[in-house]
């Protein structure tokens, strides 16, 4: 190691070199008048090779930046400086990432002490991928909570609070909104006819026929059963009607033996209701009066005639 001898104390061999940490001093050229035996032992610097050098030698690009905009101002004006992190060369130019303390004296020497942050760094590493895990899984967890595992689509808890948050945001703008109620006809018929595995693929079929063909601001939910709702935001009765109509279309692609399923619709606006269950109630009945008048129909809530 090489003997420095500031005011003629000479860091001695049993005090410095016994610790886990680089020691260096620098002048206030920041030239390095001190390094301890971790430079050489651990970071394969032989001390002749700093002593008389800048510190720029052992400093990459971006931690010479740094220590000369932040860390040294740091030094000059709090005396001290605490857990900053360069990136240094060792002795054969790999990169190590370093934890650096520092202060400094009345003679403006600087005192250095470095600690190696590589673990530091993979522990760091570590627990943002553990954090990201966390996160991912957090919200598999929530989607999981929120859908019906059959479906995808919305749950029945699910679309209870969306719907409530989205009917009182319409009621602030005063726009109004269509709630349907859509139940599949006959479906115990196809699970008694044709088994569980081929009323499941209707449900399927249909929640996918329902995704694809609702906006990304309406409201699709598998309520339970066999029966869905959708809630569509600014939407009036005319613009509801034909939504109906379309869908009744679209349904008819799904089939069961050939033959096409079909489905009846309890539809109802929100025109004076203060309440989700206001509106469910509406369309629930509608839809009960849908399968009473022959079903494979929309009925709209409070219109005895036929749409």
């Amino acid at each position: 190691m090489s003997k420095f001898n500031p005011n003629n104390v000479t860091p001695t061999t049993y005090s410095v070199d016994c610790f886990l940490c680089g020691a260096l001093i620098t002048d206030s050229k920041n030239t390095i008048v001190y390094v301890n035996n971790y430079f050489e032992s651990h970071l394969l610097w032989k001390p002749d090779e700093l002593v008389g050098q800048n510190i720029n030698k052992i400093l990459t690009k971006s931690s010479r930046i740094f220590f000369q905009s932040y860390l040294i101002p740091t030094v000059l004006h709090e005396k001290k400086s605490e857990e900053m992190q360069l990136i240094i060369f060792n002795g054969q130019g790999r990169k190590t990432p370093m934890t650096i303390n520092a202060q400094i004296n009345e003679e403006g020497l600087v005192f250095w002490s470095l600690f190696n942050a590589t673990k530091q760094d993979q522990l760091y590493d570590e627990l943002i991928k553990t954090r990201e895990k966390l996160e991912e899984q957090a919200e598999k967890l929530k989607s999981l909570a929120a859908t019906d595992e059959l479906t995808g689509l919305l749950n029945r808890r699910e679309m209870n609070y969306r719907s409530g948050l989205l009917l009182d945001q319409s009621l602030r703008s005063k726009q109004t909104i269509a709630l349907l109620v859509i139940d599949i006809d006959d479906f115990k018929i196809i699970n008694d006819t044709f088994g569980h595995l081929e009323g499941d693929r209707v449900l399927k079929e249909l929640g996918q026929v329902l995704k694809n063909f609702g906006r990304q601001t309406d409201l699709i939910s598998r309520y339970g059963g066999e029966e869905f709702l959708i809630m569509l935001p600014d939407t009036d009765k005319k613009g509801a009607v034909l939504f109906c109509n379309r869908l009744h279309t679209l349904i008819a692609t799904v089939l069961v033996n050939d033959n096409p399923v079909t489905v009846s619709i309890g539809l109802t606006i929100s025109n004076n209701a203060k309440s989700f269950l206001d509106l469910f109630t509406q369309a629930d009945n509608a839809v009960y009066e849908a399968k009473a008048r022959g079903k494979n129909r929309t009925q709209l809530y409070g219109d005895k005639g036929h749409l």
